[in-house]
């Protein structure tokens, strides 16, 4: 059995007194892609439901968009709900809009994944429109998941429903005549053209001592190739800490299937620290804990991943603040300012073991235990990047959207005293300047997901980007 997300919410809209999307004169068609009042209008007339299915198209939301990333194309992914004509049900659909520069490319595009038959990689349990669609007047190319030219291996996971992963599981049961019963496969996150994200659960019996477990795992579904590389430094890092018996955990890969490219790892132990920080327990003692496990991680000593250079940090900073420019022109002043302060004083640090994407739920904690998950980004680089770039989305409160600002903030804090509490205390002269650079990334991901009230949280991110630099601008 397969299970989807409702990823639906009410239609973000301009706020009073704002102005609307940041207009791009390489891609008009952002005018219309960014409404989706005017969006639900297109998918209506051009998404045609697959033979003996009629749907009704009932709303359309901003899920994310990734704009001037290239000066050659915008990436734009929606969620539509949709009602079943003829059952009444209703469903979330992910689709995303792909708008080229040049005029002819998403046409062309479009008549050669066509010629493809696009369809036949397709579960039928998962075909509710057509695949593919081309809309004239944006010559605009849409893509109808789990359709995804990027993710091959997509299709057939879905069609299978897990079942290659249950001889992973079954392995990881321990002694006994182990008996696979039901498995159930989840859909947690997509995100188009760059992966998606499954839960595998499988339930086992002992035919001996009748005995049973739940067994879970997790799949990440890659671009071709993305996923071996992680795969081989996630046993790099499994083999290390088993060997030093480290303050710190490593979320245990179990396989890469090539075929699908695919990667499979084990379930963490204990509970995020984002959901932690969401309950309405004190979440402290986790913060800590957390804290001391990425010090033990950075203090490790292994070479592992390719070397982050810092010329390819402050590359990451000005892409940055190009996007927030553009997107936020209010405050252009300050984010120019920020940029020019990292981009400026920032210098390279020697290097160490680095996670390279921190966030409250790549940390699981059970009692005083840490596991550190997704290493897609690990690399050699300033340790300061990670509670840096922690703090910013805790402060953000990226994911924290029902929690008081108040609470996010004294989590925030703690975090970094604890973190700096078991590190060289050199490091923290280069916190401010890592925090700033690490909010202005933040801020382009508020935007990017364009949730109701985007534009104020990004000025809050460039705001709070500004007060870490103040004591250098006194």
């Amino acid at each position: 059995m397969i299970a989807s997300p409702a990823v639906h919410q009410d239609a973000p809209a301009a706020e009073p007194g704002k102005p609307g999307f940041p207009v791009d004169p390489d891609f008009p068609q952002l005018e219309i892609a960014s409404d989706p009042t005017r969006m639900l209008e297109v998918f209506r007339a051009h998404l045609e439901p697959v033979a003996g299915k009629a749907y009704h198209i009932e709303a359309c939301v901003p899920v994310r968009f990734r704009c001037r990333q290239s000066t050659s194309r915008c990436v734009l992914q929606y969620s539509l709900r949709v009602i079943d004509r003829g059952t009444g049900g209703a469903f979330d659909q992910w689709v995303t809009a792909v708008v080229y520069a040049r005029p002819g490319d998403a046409e062309r595009l479009w008549r050669e994944l066509a010629a493809t038959d696009p369809k036949r990689s397709i579960p039928d349990r998962w075909r509710t429109f057509e695949p593919l669609a081309y809309v004239p007047e944006l010559e605009m190319l849409v893509q109808v998941f789990p359709y995804d030219r990027q993710l091959r291996g997509l299709g057939r996971v879905l069609a299978t429903e897990g079942q290659e992963f249950a001889p992973l599981l079954r392995a990881q049961a321990g002694a006994g005549e182990w008996r696979a019963g039901a498995g159930r496969l989840e859909l947690l996150r997509y995100r188009s053209e760059i992966g998606a994200a499954l839960r595998y659960t499988l339930e086992l019996r002992d035919m001996r001592s009748r005995r049973s477990q739940t067994r879970r795992c997790y799949v990440k579904v890659c671009r071709p190739g993305r996923g071996a590389a992680t795969f081989q430094l996630m046993e790099t890092l499994c083999a290390g800490h088993a060997e030093a018996g480290s303050a710190y955990g490593v979320v245990r890969p179990l396989a890469y299937l090539d075929e699908l490219d695919t990667l499979v790892v084990d379930e963490a132990p204990g509970t995020a620290l984002l959901e932690l920080l969401r309950g309405r327990d004190d979440p402290m003692p986790a913060v800590r804990a957390a804290a001391r496990a990425l010090a033990a991680f950075h203090l490790s000593g292994r070479a592992i991943g390719p070397h982050e250079p810092l010329a390819e940090q402050i590359h990451d900073v000005e892409r940055a603040a190009s996007l927030l420019d553009w997107a936020c022109p209010e405050v252009s002043d300050d984010i120019r300012a920020v940029a020019a302060t990292v981009i400026a004083d920032l210098t390279e640090a020697p290097p160490t073991p680095i996670h390279g994407d921190l966030k409250a739920d790549h940390l699981f904690i059970a009692g005083d235990r840490v596991t550190i998950i997704d290493f897609d980004r690990v690399a050699m680089g300033d340790p300061v990047r990670d509670p840096a770039r922690l703090y910013a989305y805790l402060t953000g409160r990226v994911g924290l959207d029902a929690v008081p600002a108040e609470r996010a903030q004294v989590g925030a804090a703690a975090f970094i005293d604890a973190y700096f509490a078991h590190v060289p205390a050199e490091w923290r002269e280069r916190f401010a300047l890592q925090c700033a650079g690490a909010l202005l990334e933040v801020a382009t991901g508020l935007f990017r997901s364009q949730e109701p009230g985007w534009r104020r949280m990004v000025s809050a991110a460039v705001g709070s980007a500004c007060r870490a630099l103040s004591p250098r601008w006194a």
